[in-house]
C-alpha cells in the first residue's frame, strides 16, 4: 500500500498534486489513507489562507462570452465542454440534478488568483446554482483523447474541495458580482461540491483493473466530509455529452440532448 507521508493539517493544494493521488494502481489505497477529519482542517487551512480577488480590485465574473482563444487546433477539451454545457443552459432550459433540481451555470473558467504568487491556485471550471439560490463549484473532467487516463477521481475530488475552500472565503464577494450579474442571490457561504464527467471517464476508472474499488471508497469519504464539514457533495456522469470544439472563433456547442446521473446509479 502506498504511503501519504503528510502530516495533518494537509495543504490541499500540495495534497491533489501528491504523486499517488494521480496514479490509477494507488489512488483507491490513498482514499482509504485520507481521514475525514484531516480533510477538514486542511479546508479550514486553505479557507483562511485564500486569495481575495476584491482586495486587488479584481472581480470573479470577468465577463465571458463562450467563445474559447484557441485557433485552429486545442487540446483543451476540458475547457471546450465547459463552455458548451454553459453555452447550452444560455441559449435554453438550465440542466437538472438527478432528482431534478434546476443547475444554473453562471459561467466557466471562475479566477480564483488574486496575483501571481498564488501558485497551485486556478480557476473553478463551471461555477453555478442549485435550486436558484445553492452556490456550488463544479469541477469538470473528461477522458483525453490521446495516451492516459487523465486525473483520478480523487485528484478532481481534492482539487474541487481546495476551490469549494477558496470559494467559501469570498462568499460575499462572489455573491455579491452573482447578484449585479444574474440577479440571483446566493443563499449560504459554503458551496456544494460537484465532480462532474462524461460517462466515459467514469467507465475507465471503473473498468480498469489496478483501480480497485475506489468508487465506495470515495462515496464513503465524501458522506464523512459531509457530516464532518456540512459540505455537499455531488459525482455526476454526463448522458449524451458530445460536443462541436469551438476553433477559429466559433462557440463550442453540446450536440445532444444531455443529461445527468449521479454515479450510484451508473454502473
Amino acid at each position: 500500500m502506498s504511503t501519504i507521508k503528510f502530516q495533518a493539517p494537509f495543504d490541499l493544494l500540495k495534497l491533489y498534486n501528491h504523486p499517488v493521488i494521480n496514479q490509477i494502481s494507488g489512488f483507491c489505497d490513498a482514499i482509504k489513507q485520507l481521514e475525514a477529519d484531516d480533510l477538514v482542517c486542511a479546508y479550514h487551512r486553505a479557507r483562511d489562507l485564500a486569495p481575495h480577488r476584491h482586495a486587488r480590485k479584481k472581480r470573479y465574473f470577468v465577463g465571458h462570452s463562450g467563445v474559447t482563444s484557441s485557433g485552429e487546433y486545442s487540446n483543451r477539451r476540458e475547457e471546450h465542454l465547459a463552455i458548451a454545457l454553459w453555452n447550452a443552459t444560455q441559449e435554453r432550459s438550465p440542466l437538472r440534478m438527478p432528482g431534478g433540481s434546476p443547475l444554473h451555470l453562471l459561467d466557466y473558467q471562475l479566477p480564483l488568483k488574486a496575483r501571481q504568487g498564488d501558485k497551485g491556485v486556478g480557476k473553478v471550471d463551471l461555477f453555478g446554482v442549485i435550486d436558484g439560490a445553492q452556490p456550488c463549484v463544479i469541477e469538470l473532467k473528461i477522458h483525453p483523447a490521446g495516451k492516459g487516463y487523465g486525473d483520478t477521481p480523487l485528484r478532481a475530488f481534492l482539487e474541487a474541495l481546495t476551490y469549494c475552500a477558496i470559494v467559501e472565503a469570498n462568499a460575499s464577494d462572489i455573491a455579491m458580482e452573482v447578484f449585479e450579474n444574474c440577479d440571483i442571490a446566493l443563499t449560504g457561504n459554503r458551496p456544494a461540491l460537484v465532480l462532474m464527467a462524461p460517462e466515459e471517464y467514469w467507465s475507465v476508472f471503473v473498468n480498469h483493473k489496478k483501480a480497485g474499488e475506489w468508487r465506495p471508497a470515495l462515496l464513503n469519504l465524501a458522506d464523512r466530509l459531509a457530516g464532518s464539514l456540512g459540505l455537499e457533495s455531488h459525482f455526476i456522469a454526463l448522458r449524451n455529452s458530445g460536443f462541436n470544439m469551438g476553433l477559429n472563433g466559433q462557440k463550442p456547442k453540446l450536440i445532444e440532448d444531455c443529461s445527468l446521473i449521479h454515479l450510484a446509479d451508473l454502473f
